[in-house]
């Protein structure tokens, strides 16, 4: 078996494609590129800090909703 990648260039380029994998000429395979179901931002960006960087953004960010809950307004 021999796979290949496709651009359509329509939807009718698409039918025909479609009919051959319903005669099991061919099957169609979903996409991996701009297509494909997107990945959530959480899952994106694991891992783009080190964990001890994680830590000092916390205790900044804690260090912040501190100051902000004493000032005087």
């Amino acid at each position: 078996m021999q796979v290949i990648m496709v651009e359509v260039k329509d939807s009718a380029g698409l039918k025909i494609l479609q009919g051959l994998e319903q005669a099991n000429i061919i099957k169609l395979l979903p996409s991996k590129g701009e297509d494909a179901k997107p990945k959530k931002l959480s899952e994106r960006l694991r891992g783009s800090i080190s964990k001890e960087t994680a830590r000092q953004m916390q205790v900044e960010v804690e260090q912040m909703r501190k100051e902000w809950q004493l000032r005087d307004i």
